[in-house]
């Protein structure tokens, strides 16, 4: 939309609603069709009912469902990824399937089309190919295909609860359908592990019969080199050679034992002959029989004596006779005693013959057993596999007991279970008659506001058109560019012939370098007297800087159209430097007016151009070029409008100065790349306003009447420097300016 100075080519809110108001039967017609369409749904849908059965995936395995190993429960957690592969597995068409088998649903006319005739509009979208030939396929597939389409799987969420909808015509039939899937998919999560454990089964029962050939090998490897290598066992923890050499250790000691007692009994007896000359005190020469013989007669011996002491005196020969008798007696004791201290040493050294000749044995025993030893080393390891072998096959054994246990399907415990089944639903789901209608009816009041607003506003866009080429035909040469621009004479009186000669000379100036007088606009001294003119514009009232306003856009956007020009830059030539800042918000106001993003630069020192949008001063541009502020920091946004705008700055450094010279055109390109227009405020013409403004391809000059020559100069420096277009702006007194405004 091309701005203009006239308010009345504006469509504002109030026109579309009294356009709208103004076609009011359009809006009620349109009404009274979407209620027309929501009663036609309702009378042709047919009812549809949905039931809802509901399973839970969690552990159901206890400790007791294995004959052995009680303490092997289920570790693996019930996450988020397993619910949504069992909401996949309930979707599958293998259980759809199952079900279909169950309940026969090939022979439900709701689920195999091909028990009824196919209608007209069937066929055409068969045709078409809008829908799937129900002939091209079986009874079974036709089934499963509409129970699919019907059934709704979904996780509840924060849950392990998976929800089962069904929808079907019939609410029987929805709730058949609901808990027949439901309870198939529980069977089959037992199934699935009764499918397992046979599997389980069979890979044991190989497994057994390759460890009892093991064991039965490993055992008779265990007896073979037993008996090979002597470690013959006689008993239940020791070898034969073991108990040999423990039995001849104790037969040696009781060898050394025995010659030893005998050597002391008979010193004993040497030693009570040769101190007492009797032995009536040793117990060995007192048990021979020989000796008590003795003994007796000595004791009669004795008592003869005793008897004749009484009749005779000790020299009668019967005295001497009895006492002679007593001594022979004596000496044939000591003899006895003598052959038993022989005895006695012959029984120590035949003990002591043993027991060197059992010392020899066991040397031998020693040094087999050694041998053995090292045998039996080999031997514990051939046990130790064996038995290795035997743990493993009673542990396969005992596995292969507790799956034939659990083969039987009820015995699975599975990993589902339902917690809800479905219930035959008495209300229909579908169609639901109020929202329905309400909604039909919004749709239909909706698309009539929509075309009574479009219709509006193409009328009113006829309108501005219309308007737009009257206010052509009453102004013809309101606007010109480049060669086709005339300069419109100014108010002046006509001077004297050197003065006549140098405005001549002027014009050829003003024709050879294509500067154009564009308008006159009213200037501001202050920093008041500005913000009272642009708030002048904000009520879209006519006034002199919102028609020069307009026409600066105008020019921008047609330079803009016609050649891809973006960069645009305000300087002022002999007037304030308010006057170029308030020219720029003004201008940046009306192209945002158009719906474009635009940006102002102030790269005068001045900043003028913060002033004149009345906001606190922050980083800016020579922030930007220093390094010490980003682009975020330093765009901000004018209150009264979408112009976004870039303030010179705290930095007022010469270095800042030259980083600026150095990096604005890099800066304006960037700009340009995201900005519809950019416009730069320079402020006052100096000496370095060239090198700051030659990358802008449109320089709009403003100065009073008396610096027009100034202004050609300027125009035909920066001509030289590779600007496209130069457009001159006329500013007349604040003093006037404020009053006509007033």
């Amino acid at each position: 939309m091309s701005l203009s100075a006239n308010p009345s080519q504006v469509v504002t809110m109030g026109d579309a609603l009294r356009g709208i108001a103004r076609r009011k039967i359009l809006v009620l017609t349109t009404l009274l069709l979407g209620v027309l369409a929501g009663a036609a749904v309702l009378w042709v849908a047919k009812p549809a009912y949905q039931s809802e059965a509901q399973v839970i995936i969690e552990n159901l395995a206890t400790p007791y469902d294995k004959v052995t190993n009680t303490q092997d429960t289920r570790t693996e957690p019930v996450g988020d990824r397993m619910v949504l592969s069992q909401v996949s597995v309930l979707k599958s068409q293998d259980l759809v399937s199952r079900i279909s088998n169950a309940l026969k649903l090939a022979e439900n006319p709701e689920f195999n089309p091909l028990l009824n005739s196919v209608g007209m509009l069937k066929k055409v979208l068969i045709a078409t190919g809008f829908s799937d030939d129900p002939y091209l396929m079986t009874a079974q597939q036709l089934a499963i295909k509409h129970v699919s389409a019907q059934l709704t799987v979904y996780p509840v969420p924060e849950s392990n609860v998976i929800g089962i909808k069904y929808q079907s015509g019939n609410g029987q039939t929805a709730a058949d359908v609901a808990n027949a899937i439901a309870e198939s998919y529980v069977i089959s999560t037992r199934e699935n592990e009764s499918g397992s454990t046979s599997r389980a089964k069979t890979w044991l029962s190989q497994q057994i019969a390759d460890l009892r050939s093991k064991v039965a090998k490993s055992e008779a490897d265990v007896e073979s080199y037993r008996s090979n290598a002597g470690l013959l066992k006689g008993g239940s923890t020791s070898t034969l050679g073991e108990q040999q050499t423990a039995e001849l250790n104790t037969q040696i000691t009781l060898a050394e034992a025995a010659s030893g007692e005998a050597t002391a009994r008979a010193e004993e007896i040497k030693s009570l002959l040769a101190s007492k000359g009797s032995v009536d005190a040793s117990s060995d020469v007192l048990n021979s029989a020989v000796v008590q013989n003795l003994r007796e007669q000595q004791v009669t011996a004795a008592r003869k004596i005793s008897e004749l002491s009484a009749t005779y005196l000790p020299g009668h020969p019967k005295m001497i006779a009895a006492r002679q008798e007593l001594q022979s007696i004596d000496s044939q004791v000591r003899k006895e005693a003598l052959k038993v201290v022989d005895s006695l040493v012959g029984q120590s050294k035949i003990a002591a013959a043993r027991a060197k000749s059992l010392q020899a044995s066991l040397e031998k025993s020693k040094s087999r057993q050694s041998q053995a030893n090292q045998s039996d080393v080999k031997l514990k390891e051939l046990e130790r596999n064996s038995q290795a072998d035997r743990t493993l096959l009673e542990s396969m054994l005992s596995r292969y007991a507790d799956a034939g246990a659990r083969q039987n399907l009820d015995l699975q415990p599975g990993f589902a279970r339902i917690i809800q089944k479905a219930s035959v639903s008495s209300v229909p789901y579908f169609p639901k008659p109020g929202p329905i209608m309400a909604l039909t009816a919004l749709t239909g009041l909706g698309l009539g506001l929509g075309l009574a607003f479009m219709l509006e506003v193409m009328s009113a866009a006829a309108r501005m058109s219309t308007g737009v080429q009257e206010n052509s035909n009453q102004h013809p040469a309101r606007f010109a560019l480049h060669s086709e621009m005339a300069i419109p004479p100014m108010q002046i009186v006509r001077p004297a012939s050197r003065v006549q000669e140098k405005q001549e000379k002027d014009q050829k100036l003003a024709a050879m370098i294509d500067v154009p007088l564009a308008l006159v606009m009213p200037g501001a001294n202050t920093v008041k007297s500005a913000h009272q003119l642009l708030d002048g514009m904000l009520g879209e009232k006519p006034t002199e800087l919102l028609a020069a306003a307009n026409t600066i856009a105008e020019a921008c956007l047609q330079l803009r159209n016609q050649n891809a020009v973006k960069t645009f830059s305000f300087t002022s030539i002999g007037s304030q430097g308010m006057d170029a800042g308030m020219a720029v918000v003004a201008t940046a106001r009306r192209l945002a007016h158009s719906k474009l993003k635009v940006i102002a630069i102030d790269v005068s020192e001045t900043s003028i151009l913060t002033e004149v949008l009345h906001v606190g001063a922050g980083a800016g541009l020579s922030d930007l070029v220093l390094g010490t502020a980003d682009f975020t920091k330093v765009i901000c946004r004018d209150p009264q409008s979408s112009v976004h705008f870039v303030s010179y700055g705290r930095q007022t450094t010469d270095q800042a100065h030259l980083n600026m010279t150095e990096k604005l055109p890099s800066i304006l390109k960037a700009l340009a790349e995201i900005y519809d227009v950019v416009l730069v405020h320079a402020g006052e013409a100096a000496p370095s306003t060239v090198g700051l403004i030659k990358d802008c391809k449109v320089a709009v000059l403003m100065a009073p009447q008396n610096r027009h020559r100034d202004v050609l100069l300027a125009a035909k420096s920066l001509k030289l420097k590779g600007v496209l277009a130069t457009l001159m702006v006329r500013v007349s007194p604040a003093s006037e300016a404020l009053a006509r405004s007033a």
